[in-house]
């Protein structure tokens, strides 16, 4: 209970900077390190009811403390209503270390799927609004690291031969110390966003980024058409010490490290899309 409370406060310090600093100059000795990603999802105004909808949710977390200790804490949850058509999903990870040989790792997810058989010449539509916050925080950059990563990624795909009409992804990445931090986020042209709101911190050893879109979609057929509407949301925060535990080789593997729409997008995407990056921007395999 001691150790659930000590790891509470240490998160909340982290949302107020300017305290955390005060108190950690206070104690430098207590070397410690801070991740968070969180990400959510609302889907709304859909235009019509969905014929048949689903939802996933999963998470992991994974913990080593040789010398020293470490929590980490990892939470998702997913619903589509069907009836006046709303969907949601939210997925939170967080990780604390403290100490001097350390691994914390918490990966979240959440999905929310529907399937719709449109007419021809009736409009498909849909609002939806989407937040990603990220955060970081070191002691000692020279041996202790934090990573907050996290993706959200909708697409709209004709079921007849499984391309993709439309697509929005928003990622997001802190790494403490380093450079690689960013924000990133692109849509396809019958999407539109509106009300981007951004606020990023990338320099010292205590980074942040959060991010809300609202969004809509509206599309129509020439055909009667059988579409699917999956958004998905993925968030990693791991906490460790430089260099890692030498136990936890096989429990690195970044799970998140490209959205699952990505990774179909390479096979087939529409011809234009519009891209956008915010803060420090990253060398990315397309």
């Amino acid at each position: 209970m001691k150790q659930y409370q000590r790891f509470t406060q240490r998160f909340l310090l982290l949302l107020t900077p300017w305290i955390a600093s005060s108190l950690l100059a206070a104690s430098p000795s207590q070397a410690a390190s801070l991740a968070l990603s969180e990400g959510e999802v609302e889907l709304t105004r859909l235009s019509q009811n969905p014929s048949v909808t689903g939802t996933e949710t999963d998470s992991n977390t994974v913990t080593i403390a040789n010398d020293g200790m470490v929590d980490a804490f990892a939470n998702a949850e997913a619903t589509f209503i069907v009836t006046s058509p709303t969907a949601s999903n939210s997925s939170l990870s967080l990780s604390f270390g403290e100490g001097r040989d350390y691994l914390g790792l918490a990966e979240s997810e959440a999905t929310v799927i529907g399937s719709f058989d449109v007419d021809a010449g009736t409009p498909f539509s849909f609002d939806f609004t989407a937040d990603l916050t990220l955060a970081t925080s070191t002691d000692n950059p020279s041996e202790e690291n934090a990573r907050a990563a996290g993706d959200i990624s909708l697409a709209l795909i004709n079921n007849a031969d499984d391309s993709i009409l439309d697509f929005f992804n928003l990622t997001g990445n802190l790494n403490t110390p380093g450079d690689d931090d960013f924000i990133a986020y692109q849509q396809s042209d019958s999407i539109t966003l509106s009300n981007l709101v951004t606020t990023s911190d990338f320099e010292g050893n205590q980074e942040s980024a959060t991010v809300s879109i609202q969004g809509s979609l509206q599309s129509s057929f020439a055909n009667t058409t059988n579409l699917t509407l999956i958004e998905v949301k993925r968030n990693q925060a791991r906490v460790a010490t430089v260099p890692e535990p030498s136990n936890c080789s096989t429990c690195l593997a970044i799970l998140f490290s490209s959205s699952v729409i990505g990774i179909v997008l390479k096979g087939k995407r529409k011809e234009k899309t519009s891209v956008c990056l915010l803060g420090r921007i990253v060398a990315t395999e397309v």
